[in-house]
């Protein structure tokens, strides 16, 4: 049996009303959007999933009970908080979040340093932290290995596969000859004599000493080799809206506040980036 035409007459009159509301609903979230530049860019490259990998290297990134933690992290995640995107933080070894982002694009590294190679597959961010690359050797043999003059060229080293450890060590003419997936490792392959010059950054010996299973001070520092800025590095394909909006939220965070009480939580005051130092002292 046919409806009326009075009550045709009506449910079209509905449909009407909702599709007028829809249409209402957004036309008010363009206007939004377009209100709030670096939220508008982090939902227009939102389509696309960033694949976020950070360092296993306390207290710049790890897994604490089953969840990432550190300062990168730490720092990511609020980043994404003011851009609105939700994007895990995977914490994997180092050599291969670097393979992954030097050849796949949507990818965000959170700590890398720059080299010439990097300059040509990456995007930096940043500053985010200065890392402090240096030598170092079991307890009680800096002064030994120091007066072999050049001879501590020769002997055995290690550092994380792929890092800026192992790039500076080999820059300035020492001996690689084992390259771990961690500083973990490289710590118990030190404290083993696996080899006998250990290079690392001097914000992540110690901690990687103790989850080893060993005291801070059971190896020493031999000589400092550079001091690099760490930035994040976004894969060549990212979309330009996902850079600047990161970008954006960052010099936010260091303008505001935010960025500095972060840094000063997880890392020492000789780490502060360089925009943020004033004759040696952090500014906030």
């Amino acid at each position: 049996m046919g409806s009326s035409p009075s009550k045709r007459h009506s449910v079209a009159a509905g449909r009407l009303r909702r599709a007028a509301r829809a249409l209402l609903v957004l036309a008010s979230a363009g206007a939004a959007l377009a209100a709030w530049p670096g939220r508008a860019c982090a939902q227009a490259g939102g389509a696309v999933p960033l694949r976020i990998y950070s360092i296993d290297s306390k207290p710049v990134g790890f897994m604490d009970r089953g969840r990432p933690a550190g300062f990168a992290v730490d720092l990511a995640q609020q980043i994404q908080q003011r851009i609105g995107r939700r994007d895990a933080v995977q914490i994997i070894p180092w050599a291969r979040a670097n393979t992954i982002a030097m050849n796949e694009a949507n990818v965000l590294l959170l700590t890398v340093a720059r080299t010439p190679e990097r300059e040509r597959r990456l995007v930096f961010v940043g500053p985010v932290f200065v890392a402090h690359v240096s030598v170092f050797a079991l307890k009680g043999r800096g002064a030994e290995l120091r007066a072999l003059g050049d001879g501590i060229y020769k002997l055995r080293g290690g550092a994380r596969r792929g890092s800026i450890f192992a790039q500076r060590a080999r820059d300035f003419g020492y001996s690689i000859t084992d390259e771990p997936v961690s500083s973990e490792v490289a710590a118990r392959m030190l404290m083993s004599k696996r080899f006998e010059l250990w290079f690392d950054g001097e914000e992540l010996v110690g901690p990687a000493l103790e989850k080893a299973g060993y005291a801070r001070d059971d190896a020493e520092l031999v000589k400092q080799l550079s001091v690099d800025d760490v930035y994040f590095g976004f894969s060549k394909g990212t979309p330009p809206d996902t850079v600047r909006a990161w970008d954006a939220a960052l010099r936010d965070m260091k303008r505001d506040g935010a960025f500095l009480r972060l840094h000063q939580y997880w890392l020492p005051p000789s780490s502060l980036p360089p925009d943020l130092r004033v004759h040696g002292k952090s500014t906030p």
